[in-house]
């Protein structure tokens, strides 16, 4: 059985772009992030986890080219974000389904447990395999479902793992960490609306979840509701001041407002708790943002 201690470690400290872009700025900063959107009059950078709007007009160059409004939205290509999605993910135990034998049970358990191992391993198609096995036997399993939603969001398959996430919750309607699936994956495809709304779901049904506490900081950032997000970066520190990712939110957020003395501060707490954790994806993502610091 998948022990509760392993932690879904949202963004930053789960997933670094693939693909990135440096944007110049007419006022000399150089931006670094995956370009999410673009229009005629704009472009939006996901700077970890947080999309930046910029206007056009106050673009320099990209990757070296320069860049005019009117010519924008024909020469920025969009490239969608591939999501290196945990190497760890939430397992809560759901309440055992009537009507199976103890070893169907059993069978089904180490089916989904197969599934998560190829999972911390990244081989999602054989996870996907073995958690569909476990719903052959028990077709009731909310943690199949669950197991299926993050397995296809980690192969840049967000938009059909929101099923997945809904039929757990319909088995299991106050399953926590599927609202946080589905906030989640809402949250890489760009919606946060149903980003928020999910995260204040989980937090109906546990009020002190790191995950939703630190992924509204996001959602909120990313839709220019900035006090919003250091509200909740801040309760998340409360509740659990050795919680890096939430310190590497705050630094994003604040080194996108250009409060480069309180990114600092929170970027160098952020660097020695996922040295502590012995992250090193967490280390290095940090040591480049430091990096730009002026």
């Amino acid at each position: 059985m998948v022990k509760k201690s392993l932690i879904l470690l949202l963004f930053l400290a789960v997933f670094t772009p693939v693909y990135a872009e440096t944007v110049l700025l007419k006022n000399g900063k150089t931006v670094e992030g995956n370009i999410v959107e673009k229009t005629d009059k704009y472009i939006k950078i996901d700077v970890v986890g947080i999309a930046v709007t910029y206007y056009l007009n106050d673009v320099e160059s990209i990757d070296g080219k320069n860049i005019t409004p009117a010519v924008a939205a024909k020469e920025l290509e969009v490239k969608k974000e591939t999501v290196n999605v945990k190497e760890k993910i939430n397992f809560e135990p759901q309440p055992a389904k009537k009507n199976l034998s103890l070893g169907e049970v059993k069978e089904a358990q180490e089916c989904f447990q197969k599934g998560i191992n190829y999972f911390r391993e990244k081989k999602y198609d054989l996870a996907i395999a073995e958690f569909e096995k476990a719903l052959k036997i028990d077709p009731n399993l909310a943690e199949g479902y669950y197991g299926l939603g993050y397995a296809y969001c980690s192969k840049n398959q967000c938009e059909a793992s929101l099923a997945y996430f809904q039929k757990a919750i319909e088995l299991s309607p106050n399953y926590v960490d599927a609202y946080n699936g589905m906030a989640y994956a809402y949250n890489i495809l760009g919606k946060y609306d149903d980003t928020i709304k999910y995260y204040l779901k989980t937090l109906q049904l546990k009020a002190d979840n790191l995950d939703a506490l630190n992924g509204l900081g996001y959602a909120y950032a990313s839709i220019g509701k900035y006090q919003d997000a250091v509200d909740y970066f801040k309760k998340a520190i409360k509740i659990n001041p050795e919680y890096a990712p939430t310190y590497s939110g705050l630094g994003v957020l604040y080194y996108s407002l250009g409060q480069f003395l309180d990114a600092k501060e929170n970027f160098l707490k952020a660097k020695d708790l996922f040295k502590k954790n012995n992250d090193e994806q967490g280390v290095k993502a940090i040591e480049e943002y430091l990096g730009k610091l002026p």
